[in-house]
């Protein structure tokens, strides 16, 4: 487990976010890293990918507003796409840091484009990863169609159910990797049971991404960009990043043979392109 550091933002919200440091001294120089988590999500869904890219660099990676480790003042409090980049912005201040790299998965992806759309002149974005990425006219349906229950769905009740649940609706390879490594099924699917997940929070973030114009501000960018997709993602078709990659001047597509939503597990290439993008 890796220790949980908090700052306040102005309007009271406490964010939780956690430090990987790299393995070896010399890459302690290297420009830092920071995740930004998707929809509904904590930053211990990272599980894999964090620790392995924060072999080559420093890794931060934090719970939105209102999830997880992180609070907010009420849930039912509007949330905005600018509001949550405000609270990437902040920490990344709070830490003292001029120089970052940005990666963002699903809903931190669009925080992502946000973020490098309208950075502040004292920041410089090195480059950016987007994944797994939707856009407005490409909403999936799974996530408006829970939005529009009148109360949270009774979800799996513990460990075995949550596990059901991703055999039933995530991709094979996912569910070929979870199989071979059952720790890690056991601990991934631990996260979903016992983290804090407010369905009011969801509900707030949705909104934020259907009030967006991601593609407009995808086409003020000009940082050198990574969009990464899986080809079987469940989630969010994969047409959406090509359209992203076709408005972002600079950048670069990568698609992921038979990954899914949750790309890193097993498709350990996605780490090497990530790393090498990183590197060059």
């Amino acid at each position: 487990m890796h220790e949980t550091y908090f700052f306040e933002q102005q309007d009271g919200s406490r964010i939780a976010y956690n430090i990987l440091e790299p393995q070896k001294p010399d890459d302690i120089k290297k420009t830092p890293l920071v995740l930004i988590t998707g929809i509904y999500g904590v930053k211990e869904i990272f599980m894999g990918l964090k620790e392995e890219l924060a072999k080559n660099q420093k890794v931060i990676v934090f719970d939105h507003r209102g999830m997880g480790e992180s609070s907010v003042v009420s849930p039912y409090d509007p949330i905005s796409l600018d509001l949550m980049a405000q609270d990437t912005i902040a920490l990344i201040k709070h830490l003292g840091i001029k120089r970052f790299n940005l990666l963002g998965w699903s809903l931190g992806g669009i925080i992502a484009i946000h973020v490098a759309s309208n950075l502040p002149l004292d920041l410089e974005l090195e480059k950016l990863i987007i994944c797994a990425s939707q856009v407005q006219s490409l909403v999936p349906s799974y996530g408006e169609c829970l939005y529009n229950l009148p109360k949270p769905p009774d979800g799996p009740k513990n460990i075995q159910e949550q596990k059901d649940k991703f055999m039933r609706t995530c991709n094979e390879t996912f569910i070929d990797y979870m199989v071979k490594h059952p720790d890690i099924f056991d601990k991934y699917a631990e996260i979903y049971v016992t983290s804090n997940r407010p369905f009011e929070i969801f509900k707030r973030q949705w909104e934020a991404i259907k009030e967006s114009n991601i593609l407009s501000k995808s086409k003020t960018i000009n940082v050198s960009t990574l969009l990464i997709h899986g080809e079987d993602d469940e989630l969010v078709p994969i047409e959406n990043s090509k359209l992203l990659a076709r408005e972002i001047a600079n950048s670069k597509f990568i698609s992921i043979p038979k990954a899914g939503h949750t790309f890193w597990f097993g498709a350990p290439e996605s780490i090497t392109f990530i790393n090498e993008f990183l590197s060059t």
